[in-house]
């Protein structure tokens, strides 16, 4: 039945519920027959979960099932990419050069090695020489050779043997230094090179003594002083001694009264020797006249340790008094220390290291105003 609008009154419409009521709404009570209705509604649009704690575990079930087969596609695809890039260093490596195989995943590749020569001489007086050596095994191909080189010229080609071992022919060398080369080759490549240098030296040293002089009469403590090139061995009567960087040495030996021959010889490190016979003739000591230098030397210790410091007193006098400003040399064993100067005491105070090897007879000489002292230094750990 509808309703008749009245005249001065308004006509009332029912309503449908909303969901959202207005703001105006809100501040009316509301009847409990709507706000079933909105719960309704409410149920309808949105899910209930009932459990959320089986929803979480459920989550995280799903997502651990996604996560392994995703490491599984990852896992896959990385021992792709390092194989690919094993294949990739291997292409890139020179191929060829030696044959020391390394895995890396599934692909190989090798790596270089050159012959290993046998050892040569660093100087030699003869200007023949053969190089001989060895390919390492890994490297020992067949369809290989070594190409024997001398100062960049290619002298020729050799096989090796089955074990790696080659042996050149007989090379002539030039005077001076050479560069010697054994090449692995295999066609027109160059596998690896091993390379040596050797000085051809046939000159003897020179040898020169300027004392004493052949055919002079000394004292039974004799002096020997010469000079020869640096780096040789110097030997005076089966004594070995070492010269000074520039070439000079010093050496000094008691010998009997009479005839006296000194054998001295200097050898290079080539093997070239230079031998002299100094005929001389040595007399009795006689006292130095008053007006004579007169030397004396002591040591503050007489035994030590290899490398220990040793200090020495040189004491010059001359007429029986001080002499000072006197030049004094100080030589301990083969080696000079070197020259100093006496004070106004006529005393020079010289420290020096003991050698760094053991010695039971260790001569420290002080020569000086042509006349000279001599200690002995044992020297022991």
């Amino acid at each position: 039945m509808e309703h008749m609008a009245v005249p001065g009154h308004a006509v009332r419409r029912k309503r449908t519920p909303s969901i959202a009521p207005s703001a105006a709404a809100r501040r009316r009570p509301v009847d409990w027959r709507r706000y079933a209705e909105r719960v309704a509604t409410a149920r309808v649009r949105l899910p209930r979960y009932e459990h959320p704690l089986l929803v979480s575990l459920a989550f995280s079930l799903l997502f651990a099932v996604a996560g392994m087969s995703l490491l599984g596609a990852v896992g896959s695809r990385s021992r792709a990419a390092i194989q690919q890039i094993g294949g990739t260093v291997a292409g890139a490596l020179p191929q060829g050069k030696g044959e020391a195989k390394i895995d890396l995943g599934e692909q190989r590749f090798t790596v270089s090695a050159a012959p290993v020569l046998d050892p040569l001489p660093e100087f030699t007086r003869s200007d023949k020489i053969t190089v001989a050596g060895k390919v390492p095994s890994f490297a020992a191909l067949a369809g290989r050779q070594v190409e024997i080189t001398l100062n960049g010229t290619l002298v020729g080609a050799v096989p090796f043997a089955a074990d790696g071992r080659f042996t050149s022919r007989e090379l002539t060398l030039p005077d001076g230094a050479s560069t010697i080369s054994a090449r692995l080759v295999e066609g027109t490549s160059e596998i690896a090179v091993a390379s040596a240098s050797v000085v051809v030296d046939r000159v003897a040293p020179a040898l020169s003594i300027t004392r004493p002089r052949a055919g002079e009469t000394v004292d039974t403590d004799v002096v020997i002083e010469g000079r020869t090139e640096p780096d040789a061995e110097v030997t005076v009567s089966g004594r070995a001694l070492r010269p000074n960087p520039d070439g000079v040495f010093t050496d000094r030996l008691s010998a009997p009264v009479g005839p006296l021959t000194l054998q001295i010889a200097a050898k290079d490190k080539a093997g070239n020797e230079t031998k002299t016979a100094l005929a001389i003739t040595v007399r009795q000591a006689t006292a130095a006249p008053a007006a004579g230098i007169a030397l004396g030397v002591t040591l503050d210790r007489t035994r030590v340790r290899p490398g220990e410091t040793v200090v020495v007193k040189a004491i010059a006098t001359e007429g029986g008094r001080p002499r000072a400003d006197l030049a004094v040399t100080l030589q301990v064993g083969v080696f000079t220390v070197g020259t100093y100067r006496t004070d106004a005491t006529g005393v020079a105070t010289i420290g020096f290291a003991a050698p760094d090897h053991e010695a039971d007879d260790v001569s420290v000489v002080v020569l000086g105003g042509g006349t000279a002292a001599r200690a002995t230094l044992q020297v022991k750990k």
